[in-house]
């Protein structure tokens, strides 16, 4: 087994993250062709473009949406901290609808403008902070989506891994505020992703 990691690693000439999310060893490929529904998600989220849109005062950029540009504004020019705190908070505020409800569907990701508007489920949350991150100008290597499951509940999850200081801060739509990863027990991560890369993740051998 330990040899099946160690080829699988030297497979991607791509260094890992020091400090694997969750406690776990991370591989990393510069592709998100595998994901086709978060490459389908991102080209939604550019043809939408909330930040232009409000930028430029569109009729687009009405009500809930207003009110996140407002939000987006406020923040320029503060901490890193702050803005990672401060957007967790604001986006969290949304009441948790599911796909079935929302959307009539087992799954769906919302662009960051139709949760803005609707809300959403786990994944919708992130995504929309993800987008935030970057509209503050959050560089795209220091956000990833992580997909994994929750052990506790036994159920697949979605939180945003925000890179900060040297350590990995996860945005979870179930706390109330972002926490290192090294202090979460329950999730067990299968696969990240960000605006270039993607990564999966193995259990550290013992």
């Amino acid at each position: 087994m330990r040899t099946a990691v160690v080829l699988a690693l030297a497979l991607f000439a791509v260094p890992a993250w020091a400090d694997g999310l969750f406690g776990s060893v991370e591989i990393k490929a510069n592709s998100i062709a595998s994901i086709p529904k978060w490459v389908d998600l991102l080209a939604r989220k550019q043809a939408e473009d909330l930040l232009t849109q409000c930028q430029n005062q569109t009729e687009a950029c009405q009500g809930a949406r207003k009110k996140w540009y407002a939000m987006v504004e406020g923040l320029r020019g503060k901490g890193r901290f702050e803005q990672m705190v401060q957007v967790h908070r604001w986006h969290n505020r949304y009441w948790y609808i599911n796909d079935d409800r929302l959307w009539g569907r087992s799954d769906y990701w919302a662009t960051p403008g139709e949760f803005i508007d609707m809300s959403g489920d786990c994944e919708d949350y992130a995504i929309a902070k993800y987008a935030t991150l970057r509209a503050l100008g959050w560089a795209d290597a220091d956000l990833r989506m992580v997909v994994l499951r929750d052990t506790v509940r036994d159920i697949p999850h979605a939180v945003l891994a925000v890179k900060y200081n040297n350590e990995n801060y996860i945005l979870d739509n179930l706390a109330s505020e972002p926490l290192q990863d090294k202090y979460i027990r329950q999730y067990t991560p299968y696969y990240a992703v960000n605006g270039t890369s993607r990564w999966v993740f193995l259990r550290p051998m013992p």
